[in-house]
C-alpha cells in the first residue's frame, strides 16, 4: 500500500493531516504501508512516526531534521567537507558582542553579513558595512529574540557580485538557474527581491555548481531541496561554495507551480520504480 499525505498526490491511501496531530489510524496506515510520499511541510513529529516504520519515504528529511535552520546548516558542512564561507554561530546577540568587545574586533572582515538561522529566501539577511549598520542590525536581531525567535549566524561575505546559482534537486535530477541582481551594485539577491531568473547565463559555473551539490546529496540523502551556491565570480577559475539548503522554495525560477509539480510527480514516479513500486499507482491532482 502506498500512503500519500501530500496534498497533491493521490496513491492508495491519501491523509490530508492539515494542523491536526496523528490519529491512530493515522499511525496504523504508516504501519502498514510500503511507501510514504510526504509535503514539503511535513512536521518533525509526522517524520519521526514515518520513520520508524519499514516503508520507503520521499522525500528523505533526515539531514533536514537533524541539521536545523542556518547554523544546522554549517556544522553539516563541516562535517562533510563542504565547501562553504566562512561562519559563525551565536546563540545570542550577548555572546556576539561579549566576543567582539574591542573596537577592532570582528568575526570577518567588513562587509559580511548576519544572517537570522530560520530567515529564507533572502529575508532576514544583514548586509554590514560598518560599526554602525553592525550596531543597528544588532539590535534588530535582539529585538527578535526579546519575541522568542534566538540565534543567528556571522558570514564572510564573497564577492559574487550578487549572483548565486540555484541547484533544485528532485529525486536524481537536477535543476540549474541563476538569479541575478536587477540593479547595479546590488549584493543580496533573491527572486522575491525583484531578481533576475536568468537560464544560460555561466553554463561552465552552472555545471561546476551541480557537481558540488550531487557530491553534497549523495553524502547526505537529501532529494527534494533547492541548494544555493556562489562563486567568488571575478577569480579566473572561480569554485562554488554552498551557501544554504532550502527545503521550502519559491518556484518562479521552475517555471512556476504547475510545473514544478508535473516535474515531482515524475520524480515521485521514478522513486517508486526504483523501489519495485507500480509508479502509476499514484495520479497528481
Amino acid at each position: 500500500m502506498i500512503l500519500s499525505f501530500h496534498p497533491c498526490f493521490v496513491a492508495d491511501r491519501q491523509i490530508i493531516l492539515g494542523s491536526r496531530c496523528l490519529s491512530i489510524t493515522d499511525f496504523r496506515l504508516i504501519e502498514e504501508a510500503k511507501a510514504i510520499i510526504l509535503p514539503q511541510s511535513c512536521s518533525e513529529e509526522l517524520y519521526l512516526a514515518c520513520k520508524k516504520s519499514s516503508a520507503h519515504i520521499f522525500p528523505d528529511y533526515d539531514t533536514r531534521f537533524k541539521y536545523p535552520g542556518k547554523t544546522g546548516q554549517s556544522i553539516l558542512f563541516e562535517k562533510t567537507d563542504t565547501p562553504h564561507p566562512k561562519t559563525g554561530r551565536w546563540q545570542s546577540v550577548d555572546e556576539f558582542r561579549k566576543t567582539f568587545r574591542g573596537q577592532n574586533s570582528l568575526p570577518h572582515k567588513i562587509p559580511f553579513l548576519l544572517k537570522t538561522d530560520k530567515g529564507h529566501e533572502a529575508e532576514g539577511v544583514y548586509l554590514i558595512k560598518n560599526r554602525q549598520t553592525l550596531d543597528s542590525y544588532l539590535e534588530k536581531l535582539k529585538h527578535a529574540e526579546n519575541s522568542g525567535t534566538a540565534g543567528f549566524i556571522s558570514q564572510e561575505l564573497i564577492p559574487a557580485e550578487g549572483n548565486v546559482l540555484r541547484i533544485v534537486t528532485m529525486g536524481h535530477s537536477f535543476i540549474t538557474y541563476w538569479r541575478r541582481p536587477s540593479t547595479p551594485g546590488q549584493i543580496i539577491t533573491s527572486a522575491s527581491k525583484n531578481g533576475i531568473i536568468d537560464m544560460d547565463w555561466r553554463a561552465d559555473l552552472q555545471e561546476k555548481g551541480k557537481i558540488k551539490v550531487k557530491d553534497l546529496t549523495d553524502k547526505t540523502g537529501i532529494d527534494l531541496a533547492a541548494i544555493d551556491c556562489i562563486f567568488p565570480i571575478k577569480e579566473d577559475n572561480p569554485q562554488p561554495m554552498i551557501l544554504e539548503i532550502n527545503y521550502y522554495f519559491g518556484r518562479r525560477g521552475l517555471g512556476g507551480s504547475v510545473n514544478y509539480y508535473a516535474l515531482l510527480f515524475q520524480a515521485i514516479q521514478y522513486w517508486l520504480a526504483e523501489n519495485a513500486l507500480d509508479p502509476k499507482s499514484i495520479s497528481l491532482i
